[in-house]
């Protein structure tokens, strides 16, 4: 067994349910049973998303084919007009010799030349839609068909590294459930036959005690059981620790999987699919805004549409729509068997690593080791993220060039006889050997931060526990490794080259706008709350009492131009609509604060009852959260709590913040009972606003600007964060790491 990690060899060929046969052993345990078929039930939505993608552009295909065939009897009709026209034209040949002299004649004439003219722009419509836009959405759907397969492949190799730790869970802890009950059988033992030297040493005079033959054999047997017991001992107390890591390992690999993995899946496998449908569908609108006719109001519709074409909104939808398939499960915990919550030697809880002895030297030695293989991880995947990087790079070049300007074929009469354009035989070309390359690297990638996952829950888990002993007592190359301060580092995203533009603010992703913008605080949240600060912490009915919509609207539009419309306020006479504002941008914001994907165990924390107990968890649960996402919620729960202590006045208790903010930061899955589930929701805002001090405390490492409660009244002329030199050199996964990569945040 590696020290750094246990891998479970699985042979390379055979189908996914082949493989996923031979962790049968985890078929009796309920809750890996339940992991496994969660895991397929995520293939077949995967199967379904993607058929339906395909059917959507197919159906997309089959309009532009029709319409062509509709363009071509047009175009055929309107060449029938011109020339019976022209026959009429001729026919009035005793006449036509007057017609020029009526001006109505030159509208006569006009309409025929129109009319000719029409039917040969409608004949090259026709070419268009058939030669060129069908082609595109073909090439679509084999691209998306093609890509989709190759992710899928991706999604059951990392199925199956999931269950491959998962199996080395399972082992570990039948193993240290089978060395538990021998250590017991072993301590039994040795009790009974030290309670009877107890009983001969009463039984036999004390003068003949030393020279009794009895006692002498009773102290051989007792050495005999001490040694087992010692034995014994040892075993159960390592066959512990390494169970405690492989959960540990086993519940950092499930994270790592349900945050950053589906997500990073769904983004690679839409990653240029709505740029080739742009480009087809932008075809067909430059041929239609050439002919200028009735149908321009319904292109201008449909360019709305396609402007709003975003991959990670379908993916958010997507994610919400299945909110049971990929929702985050609940933590492994430590199984004891019963009665052993405690050791009865140590009287140390059953659920924490041993550090007595050898086993303290032998984690020393471990962790030196995982942090030096992380490191060597960590370079690892720095590499591949810079590849993958270039890669995806040179695809999105191949996929966003605009060849879609359709008005050279309505000037150039060579390129109406072209049925196959030769570009793009040669971009579909470039696009499988880049897409063949991206796709490699991501794989490597993703593999390669799993491991990384896995390792750093050990090396956490080791570190904390080893970071209580005295200092004196810790040797000088592991004290050097406690020593080294944590660093915070950003989340890496598939496709976020793509987003460096202007963000959106109302109805974007927070964590894209803070990262684009450099800023730690959005503008419009800073704004509003040095507005309320100043103004409305006395305003009864702050929050509950609504606004002018006229006038959020106003503020709304200001913001998303990048205004500051609050700069000049000096009173309160519009602090509802203000306080509207806030509440509309952190309703609008494309994934909420709290994220969806673990509503379930928000909820669970929400039902504590004691308040050390809730701090403790809910503590460990956001600053799991990415770094930007982090200080907004400590930056906005600083304001609450604020707020919160005047509510004498403003009527604005704890409780009644949470009626008001609850649904906003935490909405409740479609699928859930909206009812239930909301009292837990507002229950939770209040005590994260009641306990606001203690769960956001010992945060140094996140930087970032802090709620202030004297505020001045001067706002900020620059709002900059600067986490590092240049923004997007540190768009890691979010996570805490010692001075290795770590555990990785999804989101």
């Amino acid at each position: 067994m590696d020290e750094v990690e246990v891998e479970s060899t699985l042979s390379a060929d055979g189908s996914s349910s082949s493989r996923l046969k031979r962790i049968g052993s985890l078929r009796k345990q309920p809750y890996f049973t339940n992991l496994r078929l969660q895991l397929q039930e995520q293939l077949k939505c995967f199967d379904s998303r993607v058929e339906t993608q395909v059917i959507l552009t197919n159906e997309l295909q089959d309009y532009f084919r029709k319409k062509s065939e509709i363009e071509l009897e047009y175009s055929r009709n309107l060449d029938k007009l011109s020339k019976s026209l022209v026959l009429r034209q001729k026919e009035l040949k005793q006449r036509r010799d007057q017609l020029h002299l009526f001006s109505l004649y030159n509208c006569w004439q006009e309409l025929i030349n129109e009319t000719k003219k029409e039917s040969q722009e409608h004949g090259v419509l026709a070419e268009i839609y058939n030669s060129h836009v069908t082609m595109r959405l073909s090439m679509v759907m084999d691209d998306l068909q093609r890509i989709y397969k190759q992710c899928r492949e991706i999604g059951i190799d990392s199925h199956e590294e999931l269950l491959k730790v998962l199996h080395e869970l399972h082992t570990s802890t039948k193993t240290f459930h089978l060395y538990q009950t021998e250590h017991k059988q072993t301590e039994t033992k040795l009790k009974i036959v030290e309670s009877q030297k107890k009983k001969l040493e009463l039984i036999i005079p004390k003068e003949k005690i030393e020279k009794s033959k009895k006692i002498r054999l009773v102290d051989k047997e007792i050495q005999k059981r001490r040694n087992k017991y010692t034995d014994a001992r040892f075993k159960a107390l390592k066959a512990k620790n390494e169970y405690i890591l492989c959960m540990d390992a086993a519940n950092a690999a499930v994270q790592k999987y349900f945050v950053d993995d589906l997500s990073d899946l769904i983004d690679c496998m839409d990653l240029g699919f709505y740029q080739c449908i742009s480009r087809a569908f932008n075809m067909y609108i430059s041929s239609q805004e050439y002919i200028k006719n009735s149908i321009t109001a319904n292109m201008s519709t449909l360019s709305k549409y396609i402007t709003g074409l975003d991959s990670r909104l379908d993916k958010q939808k997507f994610l919400e729509a299945n909110n049971s398939v990929f929702i985050m499960p609940k933590k492994f915990e430590f199984q004891s068997l019963k009665g052993d919550e405690v050791d009865l030697l140590d009287s140390m809880p059953v659920s924490e690593l041993e550090t007595v002895g050898f086993i303290r030297q032998e984690l020393e030695q471990r962790l030196i080791q995982l942090h030096r293989r992380l490191n060597t991880l960590r370079i690892e995947a720095d590499e591949s993220w810079k590849t993958l990087e270039t890669a995806e790079t040179s695809l999105l070049q191949l996929l966003t060039v605009n060849d879609y300007n359709a008005q050279e074929y309505f000037v150039e009469s060579s390129h109406r006889h072209s049925t196959k354009p030769e570009y793009l035989v040669t971009t579909q070309r470039l696009r499988a050997e880049t897409d063949e390359f991206h796709l490699s690297k991501f794989r490597d990638y993703m593999l390669g931060t799993n491991r990384i996952a896995r390792l750093q829950g050990k090396y956490e888990h080791i570190r904390k526990v080893l970071g209580e002993i005295d200092p004196n007592n810790l040797s000088p190359g592991l004290a050097q490794t406690l020593a080294e301060p944590r660093k915070l580092i950003r989340r890496k995203r598939i496709g976020q080259i793509q987003n460096i533009r202007n963000p959106r603010l109302f109805g974007g992703s927070l964590e894209e706008y803070i990262e684009i913008t450099n800023q730690d605080i959005p503008i419009v949240l800073k704004s509003c709350i040095r507005v309320i600060n100043l103004y409305g912490l006395h305003h009864q009915g702050i929050f509950r009492v609504s606004g002018s919509q006229i006038e959020i609207n106003n503020f709304k539009d200001s913001f998303e131009r990048g205004e500051d419309p609050l700069i000049d306020i000096n009173d309160a006479s519009d602090i509802n609509s203000i306080a509207g504002v806030l509440k509309l941008y952190l309703r609008e914001l494309r994934e909420p604060l709290f994220p969806i994907v673990y509503f379930e165990q928000f909820m669970e924390l929400a039902q504590l009852e004691s308040k050390h107990l809730f701090v403790l968890k809910i503590r460990d649960l956001i600053t799991s959260l990415p770094r930007s996402v982090y200080i907004v919620l400590r930056y906005l729960f600083a304001f609450l709590n604020h707020l919160s202590e005047y509510s004498d006045e403003n009527m604005m208790d704890p409780y009644n913040i949470a009626i008001c903010f609850g649904p906003t930061l935490v909405p409740v899955p479609e699928d859930k009972d909206q009812v239930q589930y909301q009292n837990l929701v507002n229950e939770l805002i209040k005590n994260v606003i009641v306990y606001m001090e203690d769960i956001f405390s010992n945060d140094d490492d996140y930087g970032g600007i802090r709620y202030e409660k004297y505020i001045s009244k001067e706002p900020d002329e620059v709002d900059v964060d600067t986490p590092g030199e240049n923004p997007h050199d540190d768009l890691e996964t979010e996570m805490l790491c010692p001075s290795e990569d770590g555990k990785t945040d999804s989101r």
